[in-house]
């Protein structure tokens, strides 16, 4: 048995379970003509939350004081789509990151001051995923919220619902992400060509530069047996992922394999044979 603590939405509550334990409940209709004490109908719960760690038990206590809760209201909904969507649980940090986010765009936003995201683009091709569950979120956000956040706004929330999903720390995904953008800039500079960024080309070597740099970091090494004949037959490729390796390594601190190297040297190839 749930009974209401304070109503965020129509979909949302903060409550309190049988033993006296505070959670957060999300179910279509539940805080509809609710008030503090009520009973909340188990059978249209769809998603309970208890805060397990004390450190964001604490955040999350000064965000409940701080922020409207149509907004906390609106990120749990947020979650719950994506955990239901990506069948696999958030890090529960996301619950405190997000609210806190949408808060901080949405008063952005009533400041007059515009909301941009340079590395929207290659969120969209390395997280699409991602991207288009952040893409509904936005549309739930602006519908209920009678706001008009920017789809560059995606790109962000996208950011930190991958990293949730992933455990992998917000920086660390943004980092990444900034990184795969400054190596394309390198390969365009090297080519002397821009590269369409609607290209399947694009997408095929952001998506490996992306999986480059996991393994990068996680120390697992890949094997290329036709690093001879890259070498040999790509020259010019080859010699402008060398360039590319140089930033990966300065901001990594991590030497790039030549393994790794013949791989992404092959898709730059393919990038001079079409651009």
């Amino acid at each position: 048995m749930y009974r209401v603590i304070k109503v965020l939405n129509n979909n949302v509550c903060m409550a309190k379970d049988d033993k006296n334990v505070e959670c957060i409940v999300v179910g279509k209709g539940i805080g509809f003509g609710k008030r503090p004490g009520d009973i909340i109908e188990e059978d249209k719960l769809e998603k309970i939350f208890y805060v397990q760690e004390d450190v964001n038990k604490i955040k999350f206590s000064e965000l409940m004081e701080k922020i409207r809760g149509d907004v906390i209201g609106i990120a749990e909904e947020i979650i719950a789509m994506a955990e239901r969507i990506k069948s696999k649980k958030l890090n529960e940090h996301i619950h405190i990151a997000l609210a806190d986010h949408i808060a901080f765009a949405i008063e952005r936003i009533n400041m007059g001051i515009e909301i941009k995201n340079p590395f929207n683009i290659e969120i969209k091709a390395l997280y699409k995923d991602d991207y288009n569950i952040a893409l509904k979120a936005l549309e739930l956000i602006n519908q209920r919220l009678n706001i008009s956040l920017p789809e560059d706004e995606a790109g962000f929330i996208a950011l930190h619902l991958h990293a949730a999903l992933e455990n992998a720390g917000l920086s660390n995904t943004l980092k990444n992400t900034r990184l795969v953008s400054q190596l394309v800039s390198t390969i365009e500079k090297h080519l002397g060509k821009h590269i369409d960024r609607d290209s399947i080309d694009y997408l095929r070597l952001v998506t490996h530069l992306r999986f480059a740099i996991d393994r990068l970091e996680k120390n697992a090494p890949v094997a290329n047996e036709l690093l001879a004949s890259i070498k040999k037959k790509f020259k010019k490729a080859y010699n402008i992922e060398i360039q590319v390796a140089k930033v990966i390594e300065d901001t990594l601190g991590k030497k790039v394999p030549e393994e790794e190297i013949g791989y992404i040297a092959i898709h730059i190839q393919r990038l001079i044979n079409t651009i």
